[in-house]
């Protein structure tokens, strides 16, 4: 029974984060003062790649959403390639540093559309409160007082582990960058996934 439980709680994990796994590489040719594409839709998640193919270049943003990590970086014969992993739904501008306006792109950014299951009341632990600030609280029906706790960011590097005792839990978030993280609730019976935002 215990190994069933457990196939079912990788699948609906797998099920759940399934959109995490569709993260794409989006190349970006940087030539002969362009960028090819020049525009293009992405979504948060998704890596944007630019890869030299000629002249000497940059890769720079001049205006990003709030919330995003900046970039300025050489594209040229010694530096041929740039990985920038997008955090942040918006609008980017960029250009090259060297020809500005000559050399301008722009890319849309559309937030994951990741829709784990939320805590709900019916569930053996609520987490609260969406979005959290400094703390996030975690409470545990009673016979569920002993829970592993993961915290993922966006991009699914983990951030947070740790076994969970007693039936209110608070954790401290007070140095956890702005942005969308994910959980999983494993008490040996069951699992729960969410989501929380940190603001």
């Amino acid at each position: 029974m215990k190994n069933l439980l457990n196939k079912i709680a990788l699948i609906s994990t797998g099920i759940l984060f399934a959109p995490l796994a569709q993260a794409k590489l989006i190349t970006v040719s940087v030539m002969n003062f362009s960028f090819s594409p020049a525009s293009f839709t992405a979504t948060v998640g998704d890596t944007i790649k630019w890869v030299w193919v000629a002249g000497t270049h940059t890769t720079t943003a001049t205006t990003i959403p709030l919330g995003a990590a900046s970039w300025d970086h050489p594209i040229d014969a010694s530096n041929t390639e740039f990985e920038y992993v997008i955090t942040a739904p918006g609008t980017y501008n960029y250009w090259c540093s060297i020809h500005t306006t000559m050399m301008e792109a722009n890319f849309t950014v559309t937030p994951a559309s990741v829709q784990p299951v939320e805590s709900s009341t019916n569930s053996f632990a609520v987490v609260y409160p969406n979005p959290a600030n400094q703390v996030l609280n975690v409470r545990l029906r009673n016979y569920h007082y002993s829970s592993d706790l993961v915290v993922t960011d966006i991009s699914g590097k983990e951030v947070a582990r740790e076994t969970l005792t007693g039936a209110e839990n608070t954790i401290d978030l007070s140095k956890w960058g702005k942005g969308i993280y994910f959980y999983r609730l494993n008490s040996g019976i069951e699992t729960l996934n969410g989501k929380f935002e940190v603001q």
